[in-house]
């Protein structure tokens, strides 16, 4: 079982170079989210395209085909759940079970174990760990770790708290602050 590790930052900051425990690089993955048809390309380091993952719907449940080799493979879209989600990538038959507060996720397929993922801290800042049982699958699993990336609520990671005047309320995970725009004369 290999290790890869990438790190947790945005694509808006560029690509995303996935290393082995070693920090040699393996995998270059670049590309974009946001829009219909947008596309994360996977390339092996020597330049060879390996695994596409292409945006077809956007919304609250977006949609993404996984391509590996230029064939589609399979599909993933993200489901309603509150603490544990468990997600299924159609045609390859893999099962994402995990837990967004944690951030740790399994995948199966059938009762082998495919993949598992975790945040980690590296010398390089905050990544995600990838240990992936069999080398073959890695491409594939590297995608679906990136979407499940994207997919992180930003409250779970840590920040540093902006001080600012008003409410601040609570809604589950969430938190929001509330401020007064325009107080209302009291009679």
């Amino acid at each position: 079982m290999r290790k890869l590790y990438f790190s947790r930052n945005s694509f808006a900051q560029g690509a995303r170079i996935v290393r082995d425990a070693h920090n040699q690089s393996h995998y270059l993955l670049v590309g974009r989210w946001g829009r219909r048809q947008d596309a994360l390309s996977l390339y092996a380091i020597q330049g060879e395209l390996l695994a596409e993952i292409r945006q077809t719907t956007l919304g609250l449940l977006p949609k993404f085909d996984l391509y590996y080799n230029r064939q589609n493979v399979g599909s993933i879209s993200k489901t309603l759940g509150f603490w544990h989600e468990m997600l299924y990538v159609r045609k390859l038959r893999w099962i994402i079970m995990g837990s967004l507060s944690a951030e740790n996720y399994r995948i199966y397929h059938g009762t082998e174990l495919v993949m598992t993922m975790r945040p980690v801290v590296t010398t390089n800042g905050e990544a995600f760990e990838l240990a992936i049982t069999d080398q073959s699958t890695e491409p594939l699993c590297i995608c679906i770790a990136a979407i499940l990336d994207h997919w992180q609520k930003p409250t779970n990671r840590t920040r540093t708290p902006v001080a600012k005047k008003g409410l601040n309320v609570s809604f589950g995970e969430s938190n929001y602050t509330l401020t007064p725009r325009n107080k209302v004369p009291q009679h």
